[in-house]
């Protein structure tokens, strides 16, 4: 009963479809715009009519009524607009192996994207950390290497076969707790000592900082011989195998380009003894003057006169070593002292052209020196300024003190000058000392005048500072 009647109004909702077009074709040629818009009404009113019959006969809908109404609805209305089965191409049908193939081929290329944005992650990964040491690299290049404590482990000391056995023990402890390399070298002359540098880095002119280069070793020009007072006295006065300016010429000859240095071990000390000896030859001498008549006491040891040389020859020629073969003198006394300095040596050297760099800057800059230590601190706000304002060319300590005690604050002062012009510290006391004591004279037009410029002005060459 239910089947029958579901059918009876699947062909009402049909017939009313074709009722509104041509019941002859099958495509719906002549339907109009407006019967288009009226068939989801069409239906609707047609199955709450069927519904309405049902109701007073007192059947039920099942319930998969609604729904195939409405699927035969669609159907028809898509049917409109389905083009012949003879005008549209037959889609070719994919076999079992296209389809696993096409089902690999997407899973391949998921592979290939993940694996793609796995490596661009790891890229950007590399590239920020390549560019964070590369930050700290050029940070670390920048320090203040003017301290000897950072500059001199770059040092390399190449230490000769023939140096002192305790010399060299004694070096090479006191360069280890500096961090300083020693190695062991043939040099072409006894006792020479050369200085190596491992760097690491170099000078941007144009953006005025350090940067991190491949690490090199390169020969610092400079060179230093070591001898003991003997063999310089040796050499002065020609009784060894060389004269002072054969070994002064080999010296240039083996090291050109450099700076050299003697350092002579115990000279000082050779003085000494030698002012000693004469003063006892002078002595016996004159013993000897006053006891001609009288006959002498023989002593049984043997007596040894040593040889008194006039020191002229000697300092003379160490004044040649300097103007002459332009060879700087340095003198120690005990192998501990020569040690020292062959360290201390080595610290100025290691800090030597971050030195230079530096003042080149700082002349360039502000045409004086601005390393630390060259200005005494103040103890306090007032005392600071008053030191800065002794700092100023014809500025008496008193004139500073007088102008502390009136405006207290630089910026007071400065605030004065521009309120007040050039004559605003003119008549301003002196102070006589630092416990408040004052006098009856003032700072004076020309110093006020003076002080205005140097506060106020925008010269940058100017002279009176």
């Amino acid at each position: 009963m239910d089947s029958e009647s579901e059918a009876e109004e699947n062909r009402g909702v049909s017939d009313s479809i074709r009722a509104s077009g041509d019941s002859d074709s099958d495509e719906f040629p002549e339907l109009t715009s407006e019967t288009l818009k009226n068939l989801p009404r069409l239906a609707h009113a047609s199955s709450s009519k069927s519904a309405l019959s049902r109701k007073a006969k007192g059947t039920k809908l099942p319930p998969t009524t609604r729904p195939a109404l409405k699927r035969a609805a669609s159907e028809d209305y898509a049917g409109l607009k389905r083009k012949p089965a003879g005008d549209r191409p037959a889609a070719p049908k994919k076999t079992a192996e296209e389809k696993a193939g096409n089902k690999e081929e997407r899973a391949q290329q998921r592979e290939e994207e993940k694996r793609r944005k796995q490596d661009e992650k790891e890229k950007a990964k590399l590239e920020r950390l390549a560019e964070k040491e590369k930050e700290k690299a050029l940070a670390e290049v920048n320090k203040i290497r003017t301290d000897k404590k950072i500059s001199t482990p770059e040092m390399i000391v190449d230490l000769p076969e023939s140096l002192d056995r305790v010399v060299r023990l004694q070096t090479e402890e006191l360069l280890k707790e500096l961090k300083v390399d020693c190695t062991e070298w043939m040099p072409p002359l006894p006792n020479a000592i050369r200085w190596r540098r491992k760097v690491a880095s170099r000078y941007n002119d144009s953006l005025g900082h350090w940067e991190p280069r491949p690490l090199t070793i390169e020969t610092e020009k400079t060179a230093m011989v070591i001898m003991s007072a003997q063999q310089f006295v040796d050499l002065a006065t020609g009784t060894g195998p060389a004269s002072l300016d054969a070994h002064a010429t080999s010296v240039a000859r083996a090291f050109p380009g450099h700076n050299r240095l003697y350092l002579i071990e115990g000279l000082e000390l050779w003085f000494r003894q030698n002012a000693k000896h004469r003063n006892r030859a002078f002595a016996e001498q004159v013993r000897a003057g006053l006891s001609a008549g009288a006959p002498l006491a023989r002593s049984r040891r043997p007596t040894t006169t040593p040889t008194v040389l006039d020191e002229s020859i000697i300092r003379a020629a160490l004044l040649t070593l300097q103007v002459d073969h332009d060879i700087l003198v340095h003198h120690t006394d005990l192998p501990l002292a020569t040690s020292q300095w062959i360290v201390r040596f080595t610290e100025f050297l290691g800090a030597a052209p971050y030195r230079r760099r530096c003042e080149a800057v700082n002349l360039a800059a502000a045409g004086f020196c601005m390393e630390s230590g060259q200005v005494r601190a103040g103890d306090g706000p007032e005392d600071t300024f008053r030191r800065v304002l002794q700092h100023q060319a014809r500025v008496t300590p008193a004139m500073a003190q007088g102008i502390v005690a009136e405006f207290r604050t630089a910026r007071a002062m400065v605030r004065a000058l521009e309120e007040r012009g050039p004559a605003a510290l003119e008549h301003v006391r002196k102070g006589t000392n630092r416990d408040g004591g004052y006098t009856d004279r003032t700072v004076g037009p020309s110093a006020s005048r003076r002080m205005h410029r140097v506060w106020t002005g925008r010269k940058e060459g100017s002279t009176d500072i």
